[in-house]
């Protein structure tokens, strides 16, 4: 009987373990289910965050630069009002109207509404991005300073050439979030371009509620030459409009670095450097009525 016994445990022992049941939390907080989810959120949201204005107050701050330009101010801040739009056939944007800088008041400025009840929707993005270029301060050279750009990673258009991995799952009282990472391949038509377009790809952290898809955050980072650049987007749900919304854009850029002289690792100097930070903050959102071209 003792034998008997120890035989038949040795080979219950090596029976093979059942796999544990997957349950719908599991099957809801998996890669798949969750890329489809905000891929499905960005698709409504397009339509929802469309004809949509908010007031931005945006500051600037140069936190190094190696050669210095003295004449150059070290922060500076802009009061704009952005307008959130899509059209069909053109990218979803956020074009911004600046009003003011360091408080007083912009004469002359091009008239928005007037551009967006007259001309394409791609063309309006252009000559604003064009315009208000010149308000960025340093010598770093950037155009694509939105807050929703991320998201567009998740469109139909740029989905097909992006890669997805999950990261974490976390649980709060507002349910589920999974943190998933969009690795973007090198195809002509990147979200990013630099001035010669040349296709950049980029790398964005979303931050997605499980259940609907929702973005609560998304973390951009992409390489321009010797130019690094992160854009955090921050949402929040907003009472009027009664949907989430961006409510606080963080830009981070940084050129340069150090080069050895010699031999000796102390004898680093500091070549070409910049480090721009900026911080955008968004509230007033409201409904504008105009009437878009679609050329």
């Amino acid at each position: 009987m003792r034998r008997l016994l120890v035989l038949t445990l040795l080979v219950a022992g090596a029976l093979p373990r059942a796999a544990p049941l997957q349950t719908p939390a599991d099957e809801a907080t998996s890669l798949e289910a969750v890329v489809a989810a905000a891929a499905a959120y960005v698709t409504g949201y397009q339509r929802e965050l469309t004809a949509i204005l908010a007031d931005e107050d945006y500051r600037q701050q140069i936190h190094g630069q190696t050669p210095r330009e003295e004449t150059m101010p070290r922060v500076r801040t802009l009061q704009s009002e952005v307008f959130f739009m899509y059209a069909p056939g053109s990218d979803w944007m956020a074009i911004r109207d600046v009003v003011a800088q360091n408080g007083k008041s912009i004469k002359d400025r091009p008239d928005l509404r007037e551009a967006l009840r007259t001309l394409p929707p791609g063309e309006v993005a252009r000559t604003f991005k064009a315009y208000n270029s010149r308000f960025n301060l340093g010598r770093i050279t950037r155009n694509f300073n939105e807050p929703t750009l991320s998201l567009l990673l998740l469109t139909d258009r740029y989905r097909p050439h992006v890669t997805f991995e999950r990261r974490r799952v976390q649980k709060n009282a507002g349910g589920v979030w999974v943190t998933i990472t969009a690795k973007e391949a090198r195809v002509p038509d990147t979200l990013i371009q630099d001035l010669s377009r040349t296709p950049v790809p980029s790398v964005c952290d979303f931050v997605v509620h499980a259940a609907t898809g929702r973005i609560r955050q998304a973390v951009l980072r992409t390489t321009l030459g010797a130019v690094t650049a992160e854009l955090t987007t921050e949402y929040a749900p907003d009472v009027r409009l009664g949907m989430w919304v961006p409510t606080r854009f963080v830009e981070h850029y940084l050129e340069g670095g150090r080069v050895q002289i010699g031999s000796d690792p102390r004898t680093r100097i500091q070549t070409q450097f910049e480090e721009i930070r900026s911080v955008a903050e968004y509230r007033n959102y409201r409904r504008f009525e105009v009437k878009v071209t679609i050329k």
